[in-house]
């Protein structure tokens, strides 16, 4: 049973992470809250599901011709570098720092949606 959930949860965070949702703030969250799979495991699930999600993403977006080939071509060589050095200092972490940190991720990446939101609510009251 505890497996089919995994794949749930695998599929739907790979399902919105190539809608652009970031499915791996919905995948953590629920591999480690609602399935108790620790957190550092979550994580590589994470990193792993990102991987062909992102293939897949990259593929439709290139048929789309929605690639700036330029920065993508800047941007990747980093991107691969960071994704080594993250998935490194990953296993170096305790799980406090990691959920901490993830926290933090979670609370600016909140706060920086909702601010453009209030600030068009509070400009459309103040005409």
């Amino acid at each position: 049973m505890n497996a089919i959930w995994l794949l749930i949860a695998g599929v739907v965070g790979g399902i919105l992470g190539g809608m652009g949702f970031g499915g791996g703030v919905l995948l953590i969250p629920i591999l480690t809250f609602l399935l108790g799979v620790p957190y550092a495991v979550a994580v590589w699930i994470n990193l792993v599901v990102f991987l062909p999600t992102a293939a897949v993403s990259l593929v439709i977006h290139e048929k789309n011709d929605l690639i700036d080939k330029d920065a993508a071509q800047f941007l990747l060589p980093l991107a691969v570098i960071g994704f080594a050095l993250g998935t490194f200092v990953l296993g170096k972490l305790s799980e406090r720092v990691l959920r901490r940190a993830f926290g933090v991720f979670l609370l600016a990446l909140g706060t920086g949606s909702i601010i453009p939101v209030l600030l068009g609510f509070f400009k459309k009251k103040a005409k």
